[in-house]
């Protein structure tokens, strides 16, 4: 017994120590962005605001350029987001519930893109989208992501739990493929639509070195790279640049609180088997 109560207080201790870790970078963000220029200067860094104030906010959101680009961010990874939902699911169900020739080595083949650095591939598919007129656009960000190979696989991985008696009997009953997969099998499939959501609009709201390479001009711009010039429109402004990282976190933090019960039971995959 007194083994065990160690165990758990060792086990306690780590993880109180893990969250720390943790959740100290925030706790500084935060207390920076609170505080005036005149604490930020100071030459020992202190977690804790004397004189706490939102000018660093209204600094920043005095240029329409951080509301833009925030509106831009939402636009791109709420469309990428969509898609990939739909597609992603929809490729996911004809892996894991049709028989069709060449299935596995189609699936094999998906998979094998995964292993591929993206960095490989930057030079190729800048090339690629400015034979498309796409350069300076948002389809660039959107489109190449719909069919991500990671949102395949974790779609077919959720529908390999659903019974195939249920699709079976659905079939029997006269239901069309698209008629099954939009009344059966999405509305039993929320934890993985709350995962996948969450982790594609994660990437796309932080995506930096896609827009970087693709937009030029400023009106087009994401949050992440209005967040990047900071340093040069507002320098020695630490407060002003803290500000700015939480403006760009604040939206995935409430998306995933939100739906985090969804996301541990898709991460827990006890899912549905056959009886």
């Amino acid at each position: 017994m007194k083994v065990a109560r160690k165990d758990r207080f060792v086990n306690l201790a780590l993880l109180v120590m893990g969250a720390v870790a943790m959740v100290l970078p925030f706790y500084y963000m935060l207390m920076t962005s609170l505080k005036p220029l005149s604490e930020v200067s100071q030459a020992s860094p202190s977690f804790v605001v004397q004189n706490p104030t939102l000018q660093s906010y209204q600094d920043l959101l005095a240029s329409d350029l951080v509301y833009r680009s925030a509106i831009n961010s939402i636009v791109v990874a709420t469309l990428q987001t969509l898609g990939v939902l739909f597609f992603c699911t929809l490729a996911g169900y004809a892996f894991s519930k049709h028989r069709f020739p060449g299935r596995d080595m189609l699936f094999l083949l998906l998979l094998s893109t995964m292993m591929i650095p993206s960095a490989v591939l930057l030079v190729p598919s800048f090339l690629l989208y400015r034979d498309l007129g796409w350069l300076d656009t948002w389809m660039p960000l959107i489109v190449p992501g719909l069919g991500g190979a990671f949102g395949v696989f974790l779609a077919r991985q959720f529908f390999e739990k659903i019974p195939d008696s249920l699709i079976e009997s659905a079939r029997l009953e006269g239901c069309h493929e698209f008629n099954i997969y939009c009344r059966i099998v999405m509305p039993i499939s929320r934890p993985l639509v709350a995962t996948l959501g969450i982790l594609t609009f994660l990437g796309s709201w932080n995506s930096f070195l896609g827009p970087l390479i693709v937009l030029l001009d400023e009106k087009l711009f994401t949050l992440p790279l209005v967040i990047s010039m900071l340093q040069g429109r507002f320098p020695g402004k630490d407060n002003v640049q803290m500000a700015g990282a939480m403006i760009s976190i604040l939206p995935v933090l409430i998306l995933f609180f939100l739906f985090q019960k969804q996301v541990v039971e898709s991460l827990a995959s006890s899912g549905l088997k056959d009886g």
